[in-house]
């Protein structure tokens, strides 16, 4: 998909109800009219590429033209994506089934292949099992995915046929996170977001987010809250959402945010480093990680993660970008990558 095709794509997709809130808050908050905001949203989609959740995010209202430039949009995260991520090895991230050989190492969980499972193969790797999730092969976002509890399953055959014809050829053992997560939100599997980008066969960190589902939902992505966590396991920026709502604690559970502390996140960097050197044609990735009691393990590897989870100036009043991390890392070769068009 090219550039404008992205662009129209966009355009399509607005939601307007929630563009309309956008507007309404971005104007109070900042003592301008609704329609400014909503003409200067225009400007600057057609100028950097900035979509109306992203111009809330990255507070495009108030930011000078050099800031602007510090700041990932749709239009510069394709052009650089698309020059970072080799489209001959993308593959391995988005086929799941791929990923799950390439990055077994990481992963610290069972699961089995539909395409090539037998009825008696199924059966025996369920056996001492309570939950499953079933996931489709090359699907994202937690689309498709079904939870599936065996005690409830009557006839197995049945449920392995069912697999089959819905193509969902992922399998896997149900992930246990760890026990500061499971009291914010028991009824999913929150993933932490860590992106990496290399250069010179080195992997860096470049950005972190824990979402937090703040409904009953079995899969996150639906109603999230975000927040950075340090080295030490600790919370170090607000909590947020999509509004510009800050929390402090999960509605859903009443547990309250302050003083948490989430084990092993500087494994979970130091993981997520060493798998980026696993594939290093596909130079920036988002993996999705769970924090366990046990370590970390991988659940997923993003090669075109929403940038919109780890650039969000509220986290601590930021007004510089997520670009500029990016640019500091590749020097020089941010040269090679024509991201605004230049003037004559």
């Amino acid at each position: 998909m090219g550039v404008k095709r992205m662009m129209l794509s966009k355009v399509k997709a607005i939601d307007y109800e929630k563009l309309n809130k956008l507007a309404t808050d971005i104007a109070a908050r900042n003592n301008k009219s609704k329609f400014y905001v909503k003409c200067d949203m225009i400007k600057n989609f057609i100028q950097y590429g900035i979509g109306y959740t992203d111009y809330l995010k990255s507070d495009f209202v108030n930011l000078t033209k050099e800031e602007k430039k510090t700041h990932v949009t749709t239009k510069s995260y394709y052009k650089l994506l698309k020059y970072l991520n080799k489209p001959s090895h993308i593959v391995t991230m988005n086929d799941k089934l791929l990923f799950d050989k390439l990055f077994a190492k990481y992963l610290k969980r069972d699961i089995i292949d539909m395409r090539f499972a037998t009825l008696d193969d199924f059966k025996n790797f369920i056996k001492n099992k309570k939950v499953l999730f079933a996931k489709p092969q090359a699907d994202f976002g937690g689309h498709g995915i079904e939870k599936i509890v065996l005690k409830d399953v009557k006839n197995v055959e049945k449920l392995y046929k069912e697999l089959l014809k819905k193509k969902l050829y992922v399998v896997e053992e149900e992930v246990k996170q760890c026990k500061t997560l499971q009291k914010l939100n028991p009824h999913a599997v929150n993933p932490f977001r860590v992106v990496t980008l290399v250069k010179d066969g080195k992997a860096h960190v470049v950005g972190n987010a824990l979402r937090i589902n703040i409904h009953d939902q079995i899969v996150v992505g639906c109603d999230d809250t975000y927040m950075r966590l340090g080295e030490d396991g600790k919370i170090s920026s607000r909590v947020i959402n999509d509004y510009a709502v800050e929390f402090d604690e999960n509605p859903n559970t009443g547990v309250k945010f302050k003083d948490l502390v989430f084990p092993g996140v500087k494994e979970a960097f130091e993981m997520c480093k060493e798998a980026a050197l696993v594939v290093p044609e596909v130079r920036y990735v988002g993996w999705d990680v769970v924090l366990t009691d046990d370590g970390p393990l991988l659940l997923e590897g993003n090669e075109f993660p929403s940038y919109g989870l780890i650039q969000y100036y509220l986290f601590n009043d930021e007004r510089e970008g997520h670009l500029a991390t990016i640019a500091k890392i590749l020097g020089d070769e941010m040269n090679d990558i024509e991201l605004w068009k230049r003037k004559n």
